[in-house]
């Protein structure tokens, strides 16, 4: 990160983040700027920051790595009479060799909205990340979140695609429904000789630049001694994974992955023209498989096939608008 610059150089009250002394009061901030829109990932992410805050063994981490390491946090604050008012987070992450950054938590405190301190914080972003050689500059927003869409428009932020989370309770689910049987298709376990497929529609769904993010990690849902070896590794989360076929034709492939959270995840691999008759085979056998039931969550793109989902109750909770800088 830049120094803290001097009120000589910069009239504005903005500075540097510190993860030593200013991240319990970001995430207070955040807290109150997103309380509508946060998903249970992104509540889960705020307890871990609050925790973090609070935990004399990390602050003393913090203290001793000041200035030889660079922080997992950082970013800027517009600090106001010693209240941090606005925020910016700046994550580094690197895809295939290929180094980005995100600009997360653009964070405004209600009364002082309108007065162009997300404006000021965005361009002190953007003169610290454009002089460097990166392979990109992305963002995401809530798509019902108009001004801050318009803001970056005008900074030079293109929509790249959209991505929508949906939840499913089993309950939601129709009892008539439990018998349906889809003639011609069938659901097995998954085969080794499906993995080429499935990982080319994984890599259409789940594009290696916005599922950085996500728990989603190909290695432990490939097919083969491989994956094998990989998910016997693995202690949490747990992973199961079915095909769906006509005949001999591969239609899909569901992965189920366990989660801490309110959900566990469902990762689909197929096109979108099979996406309803995957559905269709697969949710009457999940709900017949013997064990607990807990919702599922689905991180999907926002296209018109997503109707398939809304007629097998999937509801959609939060939109986000995936934005790349392109001036």
């Amino acid at each position: 990160m830049t120094r803290e610059k001097s009120s000589s150089t910069n009239p504005l009250p903005i500075r540097d983040f510190d993860v030593r002394t200013d991240l319990l009061s970001v995430t207070d901030l955040v807290e109150l700027c997103f309380a509508d829109r946060l998903s249970p990932d992104g509540e889960a992410l705020l307890r871990k920051m609050r925790s973090s805050a609070r935990s004399k063994r990390f602050q003393q981490w913090a203290y001793s790595m000041a200035g030889r390491i660079s922080m997992p946090f950082t970013g800027y604050v517009w600090e106001e009479g010693g209240e941090i008012i606005g925020n910016l987070s700046l994550v580094p992450y690197h895809v295939a060799n290929k180094h980005y950054y995100m600009i997360a938590n653009v964070a405004v405190h209600p009364d002082y909205q309108r007065r162009g301190i997300a404006r000021s914080l965005l361009r002190e972003a953007l003169e610290f990340l454009l002089p460097r050689e990166l392979d990109g500059i992305w963002l995401q927003v809530d798509e019902g979140n108009q001004a801050a869409i318009e803001l970056y428009n005008r900074h030079g932020f293109k929509e790249i695609s959209r991505r929508t989370t949906w939840m499913l309770k089993p309950t939601d689910i129709p009892d008539e429904f439990l018998d349906w049987q889809v003639p011609g298709f069938s659901v097995e376990s998954h085969r080794v000789a499906h993995w080429k497929q499935q990982r080319k529609w994984l890599e259409a769904n789940y594009p290696p630049e916005v599922r950085w993010h996500l728990p989603l990690r190909p290695e432990y849902l490939r097919g083969g001694l491989v994956g094998r070896l990989a998910r016997l590794l693995l202690v949490d989360p747990k992973i199961s994974q079915w095909s769906i076929t006509a005949g001999s034709e591969l239609i899909g492939v569901v992965s189920w992955q366990s989660s801490r959270t309110i959900a566990d995840w469902i990762w689909v691999a197929s096109s979108p023209e099979t996406e309803g008759v995957l559905l269709d085979a697969f949710l009457p056998f999940w709900m017949a498989a013997p064990g607990l039931k807990r919702s599922l969550r689905l991180n999907f793109p926002a296209r018109k096939t997503n109707e398939s989902l809304e007629t097998h109750w999937f509801k959609p909770t939060r939109t986000l608008i995936w934005m790349k800088y392109q001036p």
